[in-house]
């Protein structure tokens, strides 16, 4: 009954300031190949050569991004920020997982550890999901239509926004804007790893695993609902590249592979991924899935912008 209560909550907080969602950036595509459990990358071993044996190859590098007019406005340029990235799913543990490294002519990453929700202050990367493809607002909520407890409910509910660093004092390398950081950047829901080497240019390394969520409550994943990733289906996903060049919180350029603003907050401003599907192993394996009540977020959040 609480986590009926709950939606029927957030149900009332939007129905009336809200209008039908578009899905995400049309023509933008980008095939997610699935591996069994036997080829999943080691995101903690320090090579990225897991992810080169079990992938056709490499599936975004900044080639497919654009610059957004961020403080600097720094474009497209490998020798100031070079990054290639690689992307995959697993049926089996309804997971998503991708590997970024980055070679950067200045590198940023002084956080000293103790609080997630401020990893965006440096040279990272930004891996959002939407996993029932369906767009609409998931955080930057205003404090004057919303009371802080449902800004906190709200926040990444519908569709998340996760944020890595390459390393870090306490181990803890991703987290998210929002509460629930115990559990929801943990293992069995998710997991990261990286390194870094060398200085002007560094190269680093980020590799991270998320579970993508029609309906994550922080409080807990029993009032939490995964989302349902099927071969042949279609996720929204965005990746931002941010880079600091002089100091942590200052940006000298901002990418993202939609070329569209505000996708921290608005799930329409995604790119569609294609889920492809393999034949070996355990490939296909995903576990029943829970009926989606009438009720559920699922179906509200597609009623709005």
């Amino acid at each position: 009954m609480r986590r009926f209560a709950i939606l029927a909550l957030v149900a009332a907080m939007i129905c009336g300031v809200t209008s039908a969602a578009s899905a995400h950036i049309g023509g933008l595509v980008f095939p997610i190949y699935e591996v069994p459990t036997g080829d999943l990358p080691d995101l903690r071993d320090g090579s990225l050569e897991d992810w080169e044996d079990v992938l056709p190859g490499t599936s975004l590098d900044h080639n497919s991004f654009a610059p957004l007019n961020v403080s600097d406005g720094a474009g497209i340029n490998p020798e100031d920020l070079a990054y290639r990235v690689f992307l995959t799913w697993h049926s089996a543990s309804q997971t998503l997982a991708a590997a970024i490294e980055r070679v950067d002519d200045v590198y940023v990453n002084t956080y000293e550890g103790g609080d997630l929700t401020g990893l965006w202050r440096f040279d990272s990367i930004e891996f959002m999901v939407d996993g029932d493809h369906t767009g609409g607002s998931y955080n930057g909520f205003s404090a004057d239509e919303y009371t802080a407890d449902e800004i906190k409910l709200l926040s990444n509910f519908q569709a998340q926004q996760y944020v890595a660093v390459a390393e870090s004092p306490d181990g803890r390398t991703m987290g998210y804007q929002g509460s629930g950081q115990g559990w929801v950047t943990l293992p069995p829901y998710g997991d990261a790893g990286g390194f870094s080497v060398g200085e002007s240019p560094n190269t680093s390394v980020i590799e991270l695993m998320v579970t993508a969520w029609d309906e994550l409550n922080w409080q807990g994943p029993e009032l939490s609902r995964r989302s349902s990733l099927v071969g042949g289906g279609t996720i929204g996903f965005q990746f931002s590249i941010p880079d600091f060049d002089t100091e942590a919180g200052a940006y000298h350029g901002f990418h993202t592979l939609s070329g569209q603003p505000n996708t921290w907050r608005l799930a329409e401003n995604f790119v569609d991924g294609e889920l492809v599907p393999c034949n070996t192993g355990d490939c296909g394996s995903a576990p029943t899935q829970t009926a989606v009540s009438a009720d559920s977020w699922g179906r509200i959040k597609a009623t709005f912008r």
